[in-house]
């Protein structure tokens, strides 16, 4: 398990802010955390960007996150300190020293590298297929060669 940074965004925010906020983001990939103040201290609210996203589809850019997700109907997600990240299921929100610092992913899987053989495989001729075939068939120029008149 890790834990991965999020985009945090305030129950109180309103939805054009919002929108702005996540156009902006560096990556569609990172989860939203949207914190609404409870009774009894923050509560944290997960989603996916794309899930946040079809929620404020159709929304007036004046109208609070809170009634758009409708999070008074929603359960919060109670959140752990770093030291049960292991144990914790994925989609749990991290909090360190009243701070909210990510939420529980799964590992990254690791891809091996490839190797010579498989590149060898998977290269693509630059002379294409017909060119193989002829063996001594002359290059195409490519555009640098239209446009500057060299090549042969």
């Amino acid at each position: 398990m890790r834990v991965e940074s999020v985009i945090a965004v305030p129950a109180s925010d309103t939805v054009g802010p919002t929108r702005l906020r996540l156009l902006t983001a560096r990556t569609g990939k990172l989860p939203v955390v949207v914190v609404a103040d409870g009774p009894s201290g923050p509560e944290y609210h997960v989603l996916t960007m794309a899930e946040l996203q079809a929620a404020m589809t159709n929304q007036l850019s004046a109208t609070p996150l809170a009634e758009v997700l409708d999070l008074a109907g929603r359960s919060a997600t109670v959140p752990i300190g770093r030291g049960e990240v292991q144990a914790a299921a994925v989609g749990t929100p991290v909090v360190d020293n009243g701070r909210l610092v990510g939420v529980v992913l799964d590992d990254k899987l690791e891809l091996p590298e490839p190797t010579e053989q498989d590149l060898e495989r998977g290269a693509p001729s630059t002379r294409g297929p017909a060119a193989e075939a002829a063996g001594d068939a002359p290059r195409k120029r490519g555009l640098w060669g239209r446009l500057t008149g060299s090549g042969s």
